[in-house]
């Protein structure tokens, strides 16, 4: 029985600015989130959770989150997410880490390869930007959205 800190890392082309303003977007929409601190393009640092809910290996588990971003070579960057839980001791780290990345962070991660594939195809495609105006709406539920949206502020959704 000890207290626990799971890493989870990851590398992406698309840079800090983009990273960092996703994770923020992401942030906003988890359940029971708290941003606390930021420094913007390095680390974010907030609360997510509940004590309410069943266990510690409970993916909304009252915790820490301190999500970090090493900028590498070129428009590359590493996130590093570190979670720690809160007012638990925990028993089976392996099986928390599990848990919290499929019920959670799985999430996170697949929003900024999302962007990262995105980037990729419009370099490929070498599209020039759109100068008219676009309206956006969340395919969930109706509302309109920031055209840089990718998670919808009112239900949480993925516009990707």
């Amino acid at each position: 029985m000890m207290k626990a800190t799971v890493i989870y890392e990851d590398r992406f082309d698309i840079g800090a600015n983009k990273a960092f303003e996703l994770t923020m977007q992401w942030l906003r929409s988890q359940h029971k989130a708290k941003i606390k601190k930021t420094t913007p393009y390095n680390f974010i640092e907030a609360k997510q959770g509940t004590m309410m809910a069943n266990t510690g290996h409970d993916p909304n588990w009252k915790k820490k989150i301190r999500i970090s971003f090493y900028q590498l070579e070129q428009n590359k960057i590493l996130v590093r997410v570190e979670a720690t839980p809160l007012s638990r001791n925990i028993f089976r780290i392996e099986k928390l880490k599990q848990s919290w990345y499929n019920g959670l962070f799985s999430h996170y991660f697949s929003i900024l390869q999302t962007a990262q594939e995105t980037k990729i195809k419009e370099d490929i495609l070498k599209k020039e930007p759109i100068t008219q105006t676009i309206t956006k709406y969340c395919p969930n539920c109706g509302k309109e959205v920031d055209k840089n949206a990718i998670i919808c502020p009112r239900c949480g959704v993925d516009i990707i």
